[in-house]
């Protein structure tokens, strides 16, 4: 399997939005705001991505996270950042968290995961990349829903 395969999916290369940039520009305060309809804030999203992002690459890193008990677990207690520092704080988390997924992209892709359930670092992978373009889809519905789309480095369209 081509590695370039992961760097692509991990950024939604293609098809679909970066998950790099699509929280680039967006102000804090919008990014806490839930719009009608719309289950979640961009807030919310980026804290879900960045925790099963980070329990996913626990894996790949030879760790065993605790599983939640309950999917909320996995949201933010919170649906607004309460300031512009804790918003630029989790996007720079998370955005460091890729690329740590990049760089176990660049391995073995076939290698198991010591503790990883049987799975493949490929596996793990892949897991990262579909949860991510599939909340960065969300992220870019949220944003246009506000006026805010697309991030200053471009969105999904040509």
């Amino acid at each position: 399997m081509d590695k370039n395969f992961f760097q692509n999916g991990l950024h939604g290369k293609g098809a679909h939005v970066d998950t790099a940039t699509v929280f680039d520009g967006l102000a804090w305060q919008l990014a806490g705001e839930k719009r009608e309809h719309c289950p979640h804030s961009v807030w919310e999203l980026l804290n879900h991505m960045l925790y099963w992002q980070d329990f996913m690459l626990a894996y790949l890193k030879g760790e065993v996270p605790e599983s939640p008990e309950h999917a909320m677990e996995s949201w933010p207690d919170s649906s607004a950042p309460a300031s512009q520092e804790e918003w630029e704080g989790a996007v720079s988390r998370f955005l460091k968290s890729l690329q740590e997924a990049e760089q176990e992209g660049a391995k073995d892709l076939m290698e198991k995961c010591p503790a990883g359930k049987g799975r493949t670092r490929a596996e793990w992978l892949m897991g990262i990349a579909l949860h991510n373009t599939y909340h960065a889809g969300q992220v870019a519905m949220v944003r246009r829903m506000s006026g805010a789309w697309p991030p200053p480095s471009g969105g999904d369209t040509w």
